[in-house]
């Protein structure tokens, strides 16, 4: 396979396509605490055992990046693309069958939840690869996150009101119909890698080599802090007796701020360097979970999310695109979206097993357990994460 040399990255259809693949693909992490109330209440699971599936699907993406290393320098990438969203498609319209003929265990939807993960990962991995080959990775990166947070916008604005109607199986077909959408912005993406993803690793320069361990641990922990909590926001407003509509509201604006992060970060790019403004987005997200310990207020509850969203959203671009400029072959791209679906899909099992050891007699769940969790794997990253920044701001 020849590179395009003539493919510019840089246009604004592949930006926009990078933009509404990365937007939509990574629905059951984007709307997890949705997900996870609804199948819940509509599907009879318990808690943990909600989120030990939503867990299963991003494993699977994580576990794309065996798959896609291979591909990536042997087959079109267009290609990839095509099979991935269709896989998408199938998973989720076999979902909303399997419930509706049995109103299926988790035993069940698992296996089928995996497969589409797998696809979901490496549509995920592709657009990860594309947007770390543009001149502007933070600017890009920031665009990848705006897409995410517009769609959760949307989600959590119109999902409470309509899952009562619809239900998880209602969900998963109107899904399907919008992959099925998302075939199409597929021909602006580049139709295949250069000559440096055809050589993978080995043009990784040495020093790269001594620190993307340290990154992909940074950004494991990072996304696993994230995962575990972000999964049980919904369950620990329930949890604090607050009204359904409120939360769901709450989440709705607090996706706004997301989309306010990620334009910050797109805004700001390096201007005032790599550093200042990471350590700003974990101390906003450490304040944003331990807002909701101990929770007793409805407005302790509105600002962590609104808090922890823009932080969030805010650090992303910054953590990923440290990660892709250190490696020109488009390998590390691909560790990244494997190590950042091994933390979303790790962090709610994490937390799940968290809950069920510190289970209370009479039933109740120890959701402070899961935010010390999530705060402690944010201190673990940031040192982590301090010697790739350092090497980027001397490589620029």
């Amino acid at each position: 396979m020849s590179s395009d040399e003539t493919f510019d990255v840089n246009r604004a259809s592949t930006i926009w396509a990078i933009l509404l693949l990365a937007a939509v693909t990574p629905a059951p992490a984007v709307l997890g605490p949705l997900l996870v109330g609804a199948y819940v209440t509509n599907l009879g699971f318990t808690v943990q055992d909600a989120g030990y599936l939503i867990a299963s699907e991003l494993i699977g993406a994580a576990l794309s990046t065996f798959s896609t290393l291979y591909f990536i320098g042997r087959v079109g990438w267009r290609k990839i693309l095509y099979v991935s969203i269709s896989i998408i498609i199938v998973g989720y319209v076999i979902s909303s069958g399997l419930i509706s003929i049995s109103m299926a265990p988790k035993e069940v939807l698992m296996p089928v939840r995996f497969i589409s993960g797998l696809a979901l990962g490496t549509v995920m991995t592709m657009t990860i690869v594309v947007s770390g080959m543009t001149k502007d990775q933070e600017r890009a990166f920031g665009y990848w996150s705006l897409g995410q947070i517009i769609f959760a916008v949307v989600g959590f604005a119109v999902l409470p009101q309509v899952f009562p109607v619809i239900g998880i199986k209602g969900f998963f077909l109107i899904m399907a119909a919008v992959m099925a959408l998302l075939l199409l912005p597929v021909r602006f993406m580049p139709p295949m890698g250069t000559e440096e993803h055809k050589q993978g690793l080995k043009s990784l320069p040495p020093e790269a080599k001594r620190l993307v361990p340290l990154g992909l641990l940074a950004l494991l922990f990072f996304y696993t802090a994230i995962g575990g909590v972000w999964a049980y926001v919904e369950r620990i407003g329930d949890a604090a007796k607050l009204e359904p509509d409120f939360i769901g509201y709450t989440l709705s604006v607090a996706s706004l701020f997301g989309v306010a992060g990620a334009g910050a970060a797109t805004w700001l790019s390096t201007r005032f360097g790599r550093l200042l403004p990471a350590v700003i987005g974990y101390t906003v997200i450490g304040v944003g979970m331990l807002l909701v310990f101990g929770l007793q207020s409805a407005v302790l509850y509105a600002i962590s999310s609104l808090v922890f969203k823009f932080g969030w959203w805010f650090t992303s671009p910054y953590l990923l695109a440290n990660m892709t400029n250190l490696d020109p072959s488009g390998r590390t791209a691909i560790f990244t979206n494997f190590v950042v679906a091994c933390g979303m899909g790790l962090g709610p099992a994490v937390a799940a097993t968290i809950l069920s050891m510190t289970q209370g007699e009479s039933g109740s769940l120890n959701y402070n357990a899961v935010v010390v969790f999530g705060v402690a794997c944010l201190c673990l990253s940031l040192p982590l994460l301090y010697p790739i920044i350092r090497a980027n701001t001397r490589i620029s």
